[in-house]
């Protein structure tokens, strides 16, 4: 009997039950883990074949599944960075734009305005203040967002989480599913009858029309089950090479010693497949997947199955009689094994009471290679005709085997003959649930882009840490080519990558370990750690608990029933469509609707420019809002007249949180920002920098505003023209302010007027309305305004334009770049960030002079460590200023 247990446990392969009973030390040791427990069959997983009867012991929420579900209503969601900044930013605006229009109020009734005047105005700057466009401009941003990010097979249930994938720097990631496919693919053969070649299958999964068989010129035992990109330049085999019939004999074995079943012919009414129906265990289905990539016809249409012995744990092997329908075999290599005289010297048993088939029939065995191997006394030579295997044969063939079970292949051996006395060796097939296509670059750009990536999975060490290594989550980055360093390259071929854990290379830690460390530790221990294996749900729960606990913002990926509770728990809990249960997808915060594990970075980008851009808007926002608070305080101080009524400020409010407010929230966002590292979760909303370029703009805009407002008052009485100078001063500075926030790092004339066309057609539409409200008779009773010839038009227009000059003059120059720009402070390094010279002092990794030779000898070292203990875990900083960690 064994089951699919992949979506409780992560363990892609199927689990063997037993009716034995497990050894348990005492009465109060913790219960074993879920992947030890091979006398139990958990409720929802799967029967991949076989029959038992099973007596219940737990039902409900008692049962595995149940406990989940409890754990999950447990489970409490947090509020993003976001939410959290910008309901502080809020407070605090709202908190400061009240008690200055209070005074505002105050003053002007205590130097005897009217009171309805006061009040009215004071309502107007009210509204006018508060950032009450906030709120919509961020919904409207994230909406947007939500809406590309459905483009892209992102499907997004919470409006905050696109942002906070901007700012997430721990991705934990499943493997069953997830990076992987969790279809098992046949990658690697080896045959004794070419022992020098090494032969490779291409394409990933259960495609069948994508993938073929190729071989390398390579030493023996070169792991064929990398990346496809790796196998271009080998050379492919069809029917006419000479290694085919040495190839027919392994996939002919593992054809006919097989019972799963594609059905190519319903493929087109199956929407969504790889082009067949398929059912099965998922290793067979990869040997048959297999054999159609290596041109080998399915030979069991040929064969009339005559017994077959199931695999068991004791004997580790299939075995499968059957003989030819029509009296010719599939292959040359089982005709001539069928011809074999009886005389032949072979390895007897004298116990066998094996009779020598009359009719054609052979034995086809499939198993583990130490257990095949054991029973064969020949190997299928380059013509298909069977050679003697010799003890060196033999050795090399068991080297081979392990070699690919230490990449993370699950290996089989293949062999044929007579009877069960008289076996071939074919070869040995290695398989793998193979890393998704784009998971390598995905993983590779998010570690370049300062996110750290761990493997959280419930499968073995082997082959956890070797997924680890093909997905590039374990392993240095070369940032010459931006791709993680595959160290199987530069490993001999014997390399084991278990060894690497002893050598300090990479850290993995085992669900028991896990429950070893204490909770309060448990943070600490686990830096370092790229790979958790053999891990149960309550794990995954704590290792988001303790990553959280540090402050950081945790992205979890899964698809099981095992991955829920921590998928819940997570600042962003990401579950695949696809493939995904549809506990996981109720969990999650987003779901991958094409299981693309790539998905993530450009949702990690559409985060990165979603705060980018809401910051752009909060620039321009407050600098209306300081205006116009800037005018009425100095027209109340000075005793001067309003010089805006109240209807005019509500319009400027209309365009402050309208249309080109809005707009500035959808602005492509550069390249530079998307590159780079997560932004800090502590970063406030507002800066010091975006309040400087807020209130410098205000400055500029009240003093215009002023000036031209004093040079209408030549009279000491106001009119409709000076109101309307006034106000068409006021709101065209706004919109060349409003151009010039698109972008806080880059000036007027390098930012491309087309590439937002949301902003043209905003300012287009809020230049109409001006027009309208000074030209059209209706608006102008309203907002008592009058027609204003074109020469004050132009004179206007000219003035407004200068705030251009003034965003230049802070964008170019360093010493006010210096207080004007975010990129010190930002989400983001800039592109034009200055490097220290060599030699230059800090107050933090000041160079120190060598011991003999001055600071020389420093200089050309680009890391400094400081000083710790053995083993320790010590701050470095490199020659630029910039901070890692070591160990």
């Amino acid at each position: 009997l064994t089951l699919d247990e992949s979506s409780l446990t992560g363990e892609n392969h199927p689990v063997a039950k037993t009716g034995d009973a497990l050894q348990i030390l005492s009465d109060t040791s913790p219960a074993p883990p879920l992947t030890s427990q091979s006398n139990i069959c958990f409720m929802g997983t799967l029967v991949c074949s076989g029959r038992g009867r099973a007596l219940v012991v737990a039902v409900g929420d008692r049962t595995e599944f149940g406990k989940v579900a409890q754990e999950l209503g447990e489970v409490e969601s947090r509020k993003s960075p976001l939410q959290l900044k910008i309901d502080e930013l809020g407070k605090t605006l709202a908190y400061a734009s009240s008690v200055v229009i209070a005074i505002i109020a105050l003053l002007g009734w205590f130097m005897g305005r009217p009171f309805l005047e006061t009040v009215t105005v004071a309502v107007s700057l009210a509204v006018a203040a508060i950032p009450e466009g906030l709120p919509i401009c961020v919904t409207v941003t994230l909406a947007l967002g939500v809406l590309r990010m459905a483009r892209s097979n992102a499907i997004i249930k919470k409006l905050p989480v696109v942002e906070s994938l901007g700012c997430a720097t721990v991705v934990a990631s499943d493997k069953t599913g997830t990076l992987t496919q969790n279809e098992m693919t046949a990658r690697s053969i080896y045959t004794l009858a070419f022992p020098a070649l090494s032969f490779g299958l291409t394409g990933v999964g259960y495609d069948i029309s994508k993938g073929e068989l190729v071989r390398s010129d390579a030493a023996e035992g070169a792991d064929m089950g990398d990346e496809d990109a790796k196998l271009a330049g080998c050379q492919r085999v069809n029917k006419t090479s000479m290694e085919h019939a040495a190839i027919s004999a392994v996939f002919g074995v593992s054809s006919v010693c097989n019972n799963a079943v594609i059905r190519s012919e319903v493929h087109e009414a199956i929407e969504g497949t790889s082009g067949a129906a398929m059912s099965g265990q998922p290793t067979e289905l990869a040997l048959l997947i297999g054999a159609v990539k290596a041109g080998v016809p399915d030979p069991r249409p040929l064969y009339h199955r005559l017994q077959e012995i199931p695999f068991t744990s004791d004997r580790k092997r299939m075995e499968v009689r059957a003989r030819p329908v029509g009296g010719a075999h599939s292959c040359t290599a089982f005709t001539i094994a069928a011809r074999r005289p009886k005389s032949s010297p072979r390895k007897v048993n004298p116990n066998s009471t094996a009779a020598p088939p009359v009719d054609g029939s052979l034995y086809f065995v499939k198993g583990m290679p130490e257990a095949v191997l054991a029973e064969c006394s020949s190997h299928t030579a380059a013509d298909g005709s069977a050679t003697p295997l010799t003890d060196q044969g033999r050795t090399r063939a068991l080297i081979q085997s392990r070699r690919m079970a230490a990449n993370g292949l699950r290996v089989l051996g293949m062999a044929y003959g007579p009877s069960l006395d008289d076996l071939t060796f074919a070869g040995v097939v290695g398989m793998e649930d193979p890393p998704r296509e784009g998971v390598v670059e995905a993983v590779t750009a998010l570690r370049s882009g300062g996110v750290n990536v761990l493997m959280v999975t419930g499968d073995s060490k082997e082959t956890a840490i070797a997924i680890a290594k093909r997905c590039g989550i374990v392993g240095p980055i070369d940032t010459s080519s931006g791709r993680s360093t595959n160290l199987s390259e530069s490993q001999p071929l014997s390399h084991n990558p278990i060894d690497d854990l002893e050598g300090g290379v990479t850290g993995a830690l085992s669900g028991e370990e896990l429950d070893a460390i204490p909770p309060q530790t448990l943070a600490e221990a686990i830096i370092g750690v790229k790979v958790f294996y053999r891990v149960a749900p309550r794990h995954k729960l704590a290792l988001v608990r303790a990553f959280q606990g540090q402050k950081e913002i945790v992205a979890m990926t899964g698809d099981g029933v095992n991955d829920a509770t921590a998928l819940k728990a997570a600042d962003i809990g990401i579950a695949m469509g696809k493939e995904g249960t549809d506990v996981a997808k109720e969990a999650a915060d987003m779901v991958l609707a094409d299981d693309n594990f790539a998905t993530i970075c450009h949702a990690v980008a559409e985060g990165k420019g979603i705060f980018y851009n809401i910051r752009n808007f909060l620039s321009f926002q407050l600098s209306t809002s300081f205006a116009a608070l800037t005018m009425e305080t100095i027209a109340t101080i000075f005793g001067l007249p309003n010089p805006l009524n109240a209807m005019q400020i509500l319009w400027i409010n209309i365009v402050m949180d309208g249309p080109p407010a809005q707009s500035l929230g959808v602005e492509p966002v550069d390249e530079a920002i998307l590159r780079a590292k997560p932004r800090n979760a502590e970063d406030p909303v507002l800066t010091k920098a975006l309040l400087v370029r807020a209130i410098t703009s205000a400055a500029w805009i009240v003093f215009l505003t002023l000036s031209v407002f004093a040079d209408e008052l030549d009279d000491g009485q106001v009119t409709r023209r000076d109101t309307t100078m006034t106000f068409m001063t006021f709101m065209n500075l706004d919109l060349f302010n409003a151009y010039a926030c698109r972008s806080s790092e880059l000036c007027f004339y390098e930012l491309n007027l087309f590439s937002n066309p949301s902003f043209l057609w905003a300012v287009g539409s809020s230049i109409v309305g001006q027009l309208l409200i000074i030209y059209f008779p209706p608006l102008q009773e309203i907002f008592q305004t009058e027609a204003l010839p074109l020469v004050d038009l132009l004179k206007i227009i000219v003035l407004s334009s200068s705030i251009l000059v003034l965003d230049t003059v802070r964008k170019k120059f360093n010493f006010f770049r210096r207080y004007c720009s975010d990129s010190r402070t930002g989400p983001y390094i800039s592109r034009r960030r200055r490097r220290r010279p060599r030699g230059a002092s800090r107050k933090k990794g000041r160079r120190g002079s060598s011991s003999g030779g001055g600071d020389g000898g420093d200089d050309e070292s680009p890391l400094r460590m400081s000083p710790s203990s053995n083993g320790s875990r010590s701050k470095i900083r490199s020659r630029h200023g910039r901070s890692a960690f070591a160990v």
